[in-house]
């Protein structure tokens, strides 16, 4: 198919207008007026990625998050960021981002985050427009904190997670947001969620958590690479035709020791 169907079937989904300003989305190496035979999905674009699309002869790479944030003053190809630049270009591989568009569509990231935790009677954690929003809040069956917290790591399969909290508190209504969720802490309280998970909390977010009484689980930025099987079913029910490879590198640059 033409990169051009797939850029109209996907901006159906996750129109770029959903965006923060601060952010960078859509098209941002190469051109979509072209074949596309082979899409390679990832949550980052590092080299190692890089080298997987060539591998599988792959014309267009989608990720979540932006290679390119701000304005380039130079491309310098022996940097690294210049370097996959000039690897995709010289390749004739496209890449398109989308980040918080794809987070406050009621299709993209947080709603598929609350489907994997089961969460029911969801709502926003913060409303964007009238029917999207950043997070999801809704309810789950009554448990213990412990044993939902370990429900918790089964689903994204982390081996570890960060708590703020008490932790003989019972969990019966939930709010997660994927990403870095700390400008939703407050949110979060005000809509009475007995558990906040999102990644990327700080000490002083942490500290803030614990001030207003808030419990937190903090379960890593990477835990959003699971939008990709998700996003992978949805494209090829709205008709994308071309074949939609998830990528199999482990982009989460932390290691437990």
């Amino acid at each position: 198919m033409n990169g051009m169907e797939f850029k109209n079937i996907f901006e159906t989904l996750y129109p770029r207008d959903l965006a923060y300003d601060w952010d960078n989305v859509g098209l941002q190496i190469g051109t979509l007026n072209k074949d596309i035979d082979r899409i390679l999905l990832s949550l980052d674009l590092t080299k190692a990625v890089v080298e997987e699309a060539l591998k599988n002869d792959v014309q267009l790479i989608v990720v979540h998050h932006p290679l390119i944030f701000s304005p380039l003053k130079a491309i310098k190809t022996d940097s690294y960021q210049g370097n996959i630049i000039k690897t995709l270009i010289k390749n004739d591989i496209t890449l398109y981002v989308a980040h918080t568009n794809f987070d406050v569509s009621n299709y993209g990231m947080n709603n598929i985050l609350a489907d994997m935790l089961g969460l029911t009677n969801t709502i926003n954690l913060e409303d964007i427009t009238e029917s999207e929003g950043l997070g999801k809040v809704g309810d789950v069956p009554k448990s213990t904190m412990k044993e939902y917290i370990d429900h918790v790591k089964k689903v994204f399969d982390v081996p570890h997670a960060r708590f703020i909290g008490d932790l003989n508190a019972t969990v019966s209504k939930v709010a997660i947001a994927g990403g870095s969720g700390s400008s939703n802490i407050y949110n979060a309280k005000t809509k009475k969620a007995d558990l906040y998970i999102t990644g990327d909390l700080s000490y002083h977010h942490a500290l803030n958590c614990e001030s207003i009484k808030l419990n937190a689980l903090d379960i890593g930025h990477n835990i959003e690479k699971h939008f990709m099987s998700q996003l992978k079913v949805l494209l090829q029910s709205k008709g994308v035709e071309s074949t939609i490879i998830i990528s199999g590198i482990d982009t989460n640059p932390y290691i437990f020791v």
